[in-house]
């Protein structure tokens, strides 16, 4: 007979699992951290087979996915129906997982952004932001020099979609957002290390209402469930400059936990 726990996480993403094991574990729950290794992150066949394997030998009340939300909510129909399987549906983590669909979005709700270049012949100044529509941990994103790095880039794109965008002289800011069923819970965090050249490994919790409003309206606009980080540049000027979607745990919970935000806690509201 298998084993039972409460929670089930499903994934690492570096440290962002163990911490958020930790955190519900200091709740008085049963949890579970089953790895699922962070480069085959685009293994949706693998994470399957798993994340199966891992249900069968010890049967959680709930599966909490650290990393890819999109794999378990495409399977979540042939899961258990008792199981709490807090993601929202394929659609909605896709959309905002995509750079080209979240950065529509955000130019339909009149959200400022970079300025975006259709391609190379519409740039003037170098270096610019080149980003593959799907990219994860900082790859995928570019930041070409000079014209003919930039066409050797889209070259390498043949049929793909990815967005190009001017550079912002700036700081960068984060955005971690639980919102379910009425309930929104956001804080914000500073980047002091990465410049952006992938994930921050020097995080400064900050107050920045501002942010944590966008974020909302993105979330709201789509009627959004879970865990959601949001990313931004704001310039020498104080302007606001919204980046991307990231539909899952980031790098920052540590952060987050420190200031009093405790979004794994919010979930296992969820448990009843």
């Amino acid at each position: 007979m298998a084993d039972v726990c409460d929670v089930l996480l499903f994934g690492t993403m570096g440290l962002t699992g163990p911490v958020v094991r930790d955190a519900i574990a200091g709740r008085g729950l049963d949890v579970r951290l089953a790895g699922f290794p962070q480069n085959t992150f685009r293994d949706e066949p693998g994470y399957r087979r798993e994340l199966l394997k891992s249900v069968a030998s010890c049967r959680p009340r709930m599966i909490l996915p650290i990393g890819c939300q999109l794999a378990l909510a495409r399977l979540k129909g042939s899961l258990p129906p008792d199981i709490v399987i807090p993601v929202d549906t394929a659609e909605k983590i896709a959309m905002l997982d995509s750079k080209v669909e979240c950065s529509r979005l955000a130019a339909e709700l009149g959200i400022r952004q970079p300025r975006m270049f259709t391609g190379a012949d519409d740039v003037t100044d170098y270096p610019v932001i080149f980003k593959r529509e799907k990219s994860f941990g900082g790859s995928g994103v570019y930041r070409p020099k000079s014209r003919e790095a930039l066409q050797s880039l889209m070259e390498h794109e043949p049929g793909n979609r990815y967005l190009i965008e001017e550079l912002i002289d700036g700081d960068d800011y984060s955005v971690d957002a639980f919102r379910w069923d009425g309930v929104f819970k956001a804080g914000c965090y500073k980047s002091l290390s990465n410049r952006g050249q992938g994930p921050a490994t020097a995080r400064q919790s900050v107050s920045f209402p501002e942010l944590c409003q966008i974020s909302s309206t993105i979330l709201d606009h789509i009627d959004y469930h879970g865990v959601c980080g949001m990313d931004f540049r704001v310039d020498k000027a104080g302007g606001i400059f919204f980046l991307e979607c990231n539909p899952r745990f980031t790098g920052g919970i540590a952060t987050q936990l420190e200031a009093g935000l405790d979004i794994p806690a919010l979930y296992c509201g969820l448990l009843g």
